[in-house]
């Protein structure tokens, strides 16, 4: 606080948090419903209504960018309110745009969502319409549109609350580093008289973080603090190493193993955290498990009520019958993207046997974080007809998918690509397979649970929120050799992203790939020999996804919330 502002002014902010109400919350995002990356969209487009109905808070909007090469304006309505904020040295129009969410969990109701629109700003978009992307070609030029966004949201996110007349009583929830620095801007505010009263809370669904140039940071502040900032190393310092110390209530992220990992994992502590250490250990940060994104699938949702004698008899059933539809769907899609064959001696796959797994892995394709390519490791060890896997990554170019065709062609008639968005049948993927796979590197949350409320089984590596929801009586859990879990193998593990072939020769992703390739044979063999077990892991997941709920999380997020007071 003394970096950026008096003592004077530090105990008049003090006195303003300190009388504060929580009637006002509000979400600051870069993912919304219309322009999504990872899982924070999902977070935001089920959390919300919970935070409003469960806590009773008045009211509670969203406030995200409006990315004019992804969206359209065709599904907002104009708010308006327009706006002008002071950035480098001009002053910048701002338009909101607004829609209105009309829900029916936890009880009907709605709420705003609120699209900030300036010429020149949040102009992301590309091949996969990502709010990240910016430069597909060029990374430097890809960062330093992406910071010089992110500050202007920061600048811009209290000048809208004042156009909308929303000046007390706030709690501005903030996500990921790219919101930072509201921490900082909105206690300006406060001082400035743009808002009254403003307090902040974080959530770090990722450690990712960015450095912020010197010249960024004026641009965020005003010329009372142009020489305070002077202070700073000459590079500057990153979002989160400003943002996470003027934040007025313990950092949260979204799930309970992953929050203890930041300061006890070696990915964190040494390659994408070693700076922040001192932030964590001293004020901590508190892992706040997500509910579940989606409901029982239908065939499912009445399973666990009323209990039959029979009830794994009747998954069984279930099970088959899904993964009927699911062979009738791979023998008979065929979109053009699609490529590899899934065959069962040689013919169709549609006479594969019940005791043969189907694997399933989806989600995007982050080779950093993913693990597709430790899982096409494994499965270049499977002979013909041992076992049979669908991957659908969401490459950003075609090169993306070298190895995956690589394998494909090695594993004739055991593996199929869907690198498109598919038009349908997911639902059949997620219901009909026998295993889903998440051999992530980390995982803040993931998709586990997802996959239980569709009754396939886990088999996961024991990393963050996926030990919070896998264990051995619903899913199975693997991990590598710890000897091999060095900085030095880490830094190459990252280093070959673009070329993951060349990762079969790094010792620590050779030994992820031994420890799938044994935790597949043992899922296979349970399968097909102790099937019983299998299907009262699947009742044990349906089961277990109810304790994962929204109402759960927005209560402790109410906790965080009050604690901006003290």
């Amino acid at each position: 606080m003394d970096t950026f502002f008096s003592a004077g002014e530090t105990a008049e902010i003090a006195g303003r948090l300190g009388n504060i109400e929580i009637r006002n919350v509000v979400f600051c995002s870069f993912e919304n419903r219309f322009a999504r990356s990872g899982g924070l969209a999902p977070v935001i487009t089920n959390i919300l209504p919970y935070i409003k109905e469960v806590n009773g808070i008045p009211s509670v909007i969203l406030m995200t960018p409006f990315y004019p090469k992804i969206m359209s304006s065709g599904r907002l309505e104009p708010a308006g309110k327009s706006f002008g904020v002071p950035f480098f040295n001009k002053i910048v129009q701002v338009e909101l745009f607004e829609y209105t969410w009309h829900y029916s969990k936890p009880r009907k109701g709605s709420l705003r969502e609120y699209y900030l629109k300036a010429e020149g700003f949040f102009e992301a978009g590309g091949k996969l319409k990502d709010p990240y992307i910016y430069s597909e070609s060029d990374p430097r030029a890809n960062k330093h549109a992406m910071d010089e966004n992110a500050v202007f949201f920061c600048r811009a996110v209290p000048y809208a609350l004042k156009a909308l007349g929303i000046r007390e009583d706030i709690i501005l929830h903030l996500h990921e580093w790219q919101t930072a620095l509201i921490s900082l801007t909105s206690k300006q505010a406060m001082l400035n008289g743009v808002v009254h009263s403003c307090g902040t809370v974080q959530t770090m669904h990722n450690s990712y973080d960015s450095q912020i140039s010197w010249d960024l940071l004026t641009a965020c502040t005003n010329r009372t603090l142009r020489r305070p900032v002077t202070r700073f190393p000459a590079r500057g310092l990153t979002a989160y190493q400003i943002g996470l110390q003027l934040v007025d209530a313990p950092v949260t992220t979204v799930s309970e193993h992953f929050a203890e990992e930041f300061t006890s994992d070696i990915l964190q502590t040494r390659h994408f955290a070693p700076h922040l250490q001192n932030i964590f250990r001293r004020s901590g940060v508190y892992g706040i498990n997500n509910g579940v994104f989606c409901d029982l699938s239908p065939e499912f949702s009445g399973i666990t009520s009323g209990m039959k004698k029979d009830v794994t008899a009747e998954i069984r059933k279930i099970k088959l019958k899904n993964r009927k539809k699911l062979l009738r769907l791979l023998s008979s899609y065929r979109p053009a993207e699609r490529f590899g064959e899934l065959t069962y001696r040689g013919g169709s796959i549609y006479r594969l046997p019940d005791d043969i797994p189907v694997v399933l892995m989806s989600g995007r394709l982050a080779p950093l974080q993913k693990g597709y390519d430790i899982l096409l490791q494994a499965m270049e060890r499977f002979p013909e007809d041992r076992i049979k896997v669908i991957l659908t990554p969401m490459p950003a170019s075609r090169s993306d998918l070298d190895y995956f065709y690589e394998v494909a062609c090695k594993c004739r008639g055991n593996l199929t690509v869907f690198p498109v968005k598919m038009k349908k049948g997911y639902h059949e993927l997620q219901t009909g397979s026998t295993f889903g796979i998440m051999p992530s590197v980390y995982e803040p949350f993931g998709a586990a649970v997802e996959y239980m409320a569709n009754g396939t089984v886990n088999i996961a590596r024991a990393t963050g929120g996926l030990m919070d929801q896998v264990d051995e009586t619903c899913g199975f859990l693997y991990r590598e050799d710890a000897a091999f879990y060095t900085l030095e193998n880490i830094r190459d593990f990252a280093a070959t992203g673009d070329i993951v072939q060349m990762r079969k020769k790094n010792p620590w992703a050779r030994s992820m790939a031994d420890s799938l390739y044994r935790a597949l044979k043992k899922a296979a063999h349970e399968y097909r020999h102790n099937p019983d077990k299998y299907y009262k892991m699947i009742l044990n997941g349906l089961m277990k996804v109810n304790s994962f709920n929204w109402e759960a999380s927005v209560r402790k997020y109410y906790l965080v919330y009050e604690k901006v007071r003290s």
